[in-house]
């Protein structure tokens, strides 16, 4: 199936693909209500819930090769640890929100469609917004060599929503783990403590799948890869009515995917 494009001002040559048909349709008929009643209960008792099979067929393939391609062009690897996150290590390579508006028309589209923002209110139990800061709309990151891994972290925004469009087998790392009802002091972060406090969670996916997160009490990480394999994801960050009001910092998104411009 043919994914039709129309012309308008935004991503490169002024064309933007709009997939909105075919979200409605594939949410429609894999999201339930039943199954959204499910989801909402066990995103409130866990704050990380997955959406598998979020990805409508016709999709995965243009938004993997669309993806692929800003990384292999324009990815820039970083290795990293943060004293704000209590030294915890980043290595991957990253691509950030002004390159792929650039070049990304599909992955622009997916941020900014209605039927997505409308599924992920009803995940969560709450509207949810753009996010103020255009730099963490949407960036790119992949892990690819062993040992590769984004280390436990929380997230300034209240919601992160991760689209997988490249897994590894479990058994080769890369997968996720959260530690729910948690809290992130930067001044004084405490990853050991929060481990010690509740429990682990893993979760392993596959390409096509997608995860809702409560970034901002989940302290989350994703598993460090071993051997020839590859992780490659597309995080999109959404506030909710209270981010708001509030004055929010982003120096982790700043440093890893370059904010709104290097």
């Amino acid at each position: 199936m043919t994914v039709t494009t129309e012309t308008d001002s935004g991503p490169e040559h002024g064309e933007r693909t709009h997939p909105e048909g075919l979200f409605e349709q594939h949410f429609a008929a894999r999201f339930t209500a039943d199954a959204l009643t499910t989801l909402r209960e066990r995103f409130r008792d866990e704050h990380i819930v997955p959406l598998r099979g979020f990805c409508p067929p016709e999709l995965l393939r243009p938004l993997q090769e669309e993806a692929f391609g800003i990384m292999d062009e324009h990815g820039v690897a970083r290795k990293f640890s943060f004293d704000i996150t209590d030294g915890t290590p980043r290595q991957m390579t990253t691509v950030g929100q002004p390159v792929i508006k650039d070049h990304g028309p599909l992955i622009h589209a997916t941020y900014f469609s209605p039927a997505v923002k409308e599924l992920l209110g009803q995940v969560v139990g709450e509207e949810v917004f753009t996010c103020p800061y255009a730099g963490e709309h949407y960036v790119i990151s992949r892990l690819g060599k062993s040992g590769d891994t984004h280390g436990w972290h929380w997230d300034d925004y209240t919601y992160g929503f991760i689209l997988v469009l490249q897994a590894p087998d479990y058994r080769d790392g890369g997968f996720v783990q959260a530690v729910p009802h948690t809290s992130w002091d930067k001044q004084n972060p405490d990853v050991h403590g929060a481990l010690l406090k509740s429990q682990v969670r893993s979760y392993a996916f596959e390409a096509g799948d997608a995860y809702v997160v409560k970034t901002d009490t989940t302290m989350h990480r994703v598993y460090p890869i071993r051997g020839e394999t590859t992780r490659t994801i597309v995080n999109m960050t959404w506030a909710n009515g209270a981010d708001l009001t509030r004055e929010i910092t982003h120096e982790t998104n700043d440093v890893l995917f370059g904010g709104v411009g290097e």
